[in-house]
């Protein structure tokens, strides 16, 4: 798995692929940890290349959301398609994290 960060002024996003599964967790967590150690708050994870998830990556959002929301932050999702965003909906993940069709939207939602 590939975690890429891009800084978009005050926000990062975070662009995840292939996918989010118990292999790939790791290098989320690395990265996610190095962009709140910097001082990150702002966050989108783009995730318009994840081709799937399973318990152990669902559980990463919710841990991601978390530690952001601790220090007065947010996570907003961006790119979800398919059976991915049907998993997502399915599990409630859309009540926790803001879901936006593209990152476009989701960078322009915090302004």
């Amino acid at each position: 798995m590939a975690t890429y960060a891009d800084a978009y002024g005050s926000m990062t996003v975070l662009a995840l692929e292939p996918a989010l599964t118990k292999g790939e967790v790791d290098e989320f967590r690395r990265a996610a940890e190095v962009q709140i150690h910097a001082g990150g708050r702002w966050f989108v994870l783009d995730m318009a290349r994840v081709g799937g998830f399973d318990s152990r990556g669902l559980e990463e959002l919710l841990w991601f959301h978390d530690e952001v929301d601790a220090i007065g932050g947010a996570v907003k999702v961006a790119g979800l398609k398919g059976h991915c965003r049907q998993i997502f909906e399915m599990v409630r993940l859309d009540k926790k994290f803001q879901v936006f069709d593209n990152v476009n939207e989701a960078v322009k939602s915090f302004q």
